[in-house]
C-alpha cells in the first residue's frame, strides 16, 4: 500500500491526477465566489482547503504549496491559451471553448511549438473554471455553489421516471383528444360511433417501457457513481509484475487508466485472467 502512495503522491514528486486537477479548479473556482482572490492571487486558506480534500479523498499527501506549484502550471496553461487565441489564423469556438485553425496552420504552429498540439482543435476542458482561478473572470452562477453542492447535486429531471411519466400523460392526453374530436364529429354527422378506449395490451406496453427506462437510468447511475480511487488501482496495475511486466510498461498502462475513468473503473472490475488480457491488447497491440 505504501509503494502505491508513494508512486502516485511522494513528498519528491506529486503527481496531479486528472480528476486532482478537477477537483481544484472546481473548489478554487467556488472560493473565488466567496471573495477569497480578492486580487490575482487567493488566500492561504484557499490552497489550505485544497489539499485537505485531495488528501481525504485520493488517499494521497498533498500540501498547499503543492497546490501553489499547480498554479504556476495553470497560469502557464492559460497564458499558452489566451497567445493562441490572438495569433492570426486562428479562431475560437466559445460553445465547445476550443481554439480553432485550419490543417496548415495546425500543422504549422505544432512544428514550431510541440506542446501547443493539446489545445487545437479539440474542447479545452475546465475552460470556465480555469477563467475565473487564473484569469480575469469572477465566479457567479453556478460557480458560486460549494464543491460539495457540485457533487450532490440531484439529478434535473431527465430520468427514467420522468421520461416515462410524459409518455404516460401523452397517451391519455391524446386518447382525450381523440374523445372530444369523435363527439364533435358525433354531433355534426349524427354518427354513434365511439372512441376506441385503451386497451389492457396498450398499458402493458407503457408500464414495460417505463420499467426498462428506469432499469437503464438505475445502471447509468451505477457506472458512474463515486471516485475511483487511484491508490488502489495503482496497486492492482503493479501487482501484475508478478506475472513478467515491467515496471516501465505498466506505468504506461496506469497513466493511461488515469486518464480514462470509465476504462479505470472496467478494468478494476475485471478478475487477474482479464486485467492480463487488457494490458496484453493495450501494451502490445
Amino acid at each position: 500500500m505504501s509503494k502505491g502512495k508513494d508512486k502516485v503522491g511522494g513528498s519528491k514528486q506529486f503527481r496531479w491526477l486528472p480528476p486532482m486537477h478537477e477537483m481544484m479548479l472546481k473548489i478554487l473556482a467556488e472560493e473565488a465566489g466567496k471573495g477569497n482572490k480578492p486580487s490575482s492571487t487567493f488566500r492561504a486558506g484557499s490552497f489550505a482547503l485544497v489539499a485537505k480534500e485531495i488528501t481525504a479523498q485520493f488517499g494521497v499527501e498533498c500540501y498547499p504549496s503543492y497546490v501553489d506549484n499547480r498554479m504556476q502550471t495553470l497560469r502557464t496553461m492559460w497564458s499558452t491559451i489566451q497567445t493562441l487565441r490572438k495569433k492570426s489564423g486562428f479562431g475560437w469556438d466559445d460553445n465547445l471553448k476550443m481554439i480553432t485553425c485550419d490543417a496548415k496552420t495546425y500543422q504549422e504552429e505544432v512544428k514550431a511549438h510541440r506542446k501547443h498540439v493539446d489545445y487545437l482543435n479539440k474542447k479545452i476542458d475546465f475552460y470556465d473554471e480555469l477563467a475565473i482561478v487564473v484569469g480575469k473572470d469572477t465566479a457567479t452562477g453556478g460557480f458560486s455553489k460549494s464543491y460539495v453542492d457540485l457533487e450532490n447535486e440531484p439529478d434535473n429531471g431527465d430520468s427514467a421516471e420522468f421520461v416515462a411519466s410524459n409518455v404516460e400523460e401523452g397517451e391519455v392526453e391524446k386518447g382525450k383528444n381523440d374523445v372530444e374530436s369523435s363527439t364533435t364529429r358525433s354531433g355534426i354527422s349524427k354518427s354513434h360511433k365511439r372512441t376506441r378506449a385503451p386497451s389492457t395490451a396498450d398499458d402493458s406496453v407503457l408500464t414495460d417501457l417505463s420499467d426498462q427506462l428506469k432499469e437503464i437510468a438505475v445502471a447509468l447511475k451505477e457506472i458512474n457513481r463515486g471516485l475511483v480511487d487511484y491508490t488502489a488501482l495503482y496497486n492492482e496495475v503493479m501487482a501484475l509484475m508478478a506475472d513478467g511486466y515491467s515496471e516501465d510498461m505498466l506505468t504506461t498502462a496506469f497513466d493511461h487508466l488515469c486518464e480514462n475513468e470509465k476504462t479505470a473503473r472496467g478494468f478494476l472490475a475485471k478478475n487477474a485472467r482479464l486485467r492480463k488480457l487488457w494490458i496484453d491488447g493495450f501494451l502490445f497491440s
